[in-house]
């Protein structure tokens, strides 16, 4: 099962895919391209190298928090909340789907300044290795580190509305977003996008 009024469109699931995957490569061919006489007289521009790099990292981390929303959205019945602060989190909309989560949630760390999604994941379905069905119920609280070009997934798993447990992973560039959290939760995760009207939904 999933929620197909959080389905996205081919348009916006490929350009962030697109961007998440060739930043990198296109901070290296501007850098050639710009600095070419230079580089051949053995004048690298490291510096500019660098700069251009670092804004690499920013632009990739940023789109791959982008696209593990993507993901996490289609099994969430509620909608996700932007934050910047830990205060932020506990008040958010998708905490709200259960009165006692807040509370619960206190008692774990959870980030504490950055930008940050925060997501509340319910969906029964069949698992990666099985494909028996089962059961996945957590809140995620997405990260993008920014300089590195890295996507925190802060994990905070619930049972009968409380706070049971909690773990943080990393998915690195260029991991694909969906294929680490299908193998972190034995859960399928795939995102549906809307190819048209009448054309429906497609993986």
């Amino acid at each position: 099962m999933v929620y197909y009024t959080h389905t996205t469109t081919p348009v916006v699931f490929g350009t962030l895919f697109v961007i998440y995957y060739v930043a990198f490569f296109v901070a290296v061919i501007a850098w050639f391209w710009k600095y070419n006489a230079y580089i051949q007289k053995g004048n690298y521009h490291l510096k500019q190298l660098i700069i251009l790099l670092l804004l690499a990292s920013i632009v990739t981390s940023f789109m791959g928090a982008q696209l593990v929303g993507k993901y996490l959205y289609i099994h969430s019945p509620t909608d996700s909340q932007f934050c910047m602060t830990s205060s932020c989190i506990l008040s958010s909309k998708p905490l709200s789907y259960y009165p006692t989560l807040s509370e619960s949630l206190k008692k774990y760390n959870v980030p504490s300044f950055g930008p940050m999604w925060v997501y509340f994941v319910q969906d029964v379905g069949p698992s990666h290795s099985l494909g028996l069905n089962k059961k996945i119920e957590f809140v995620a609280v997405v990260r993008p580190l920014l300089l590195l070009p890295v996507v925190e997934v802060s994990v905070y798993n619930v049972s009968s509305g409380e706070v049971t447990g909690s773990e943080s992973f990393y998915i690195i560039w260029p991991q694909s977003p969906g294929s680490v959290l299908t193998r972190k939760f034995d859960f399928d995760f795939t995102v549906l996008v809307m190819t048209g009207e009448g054309g429906g939904p497609g993986t």
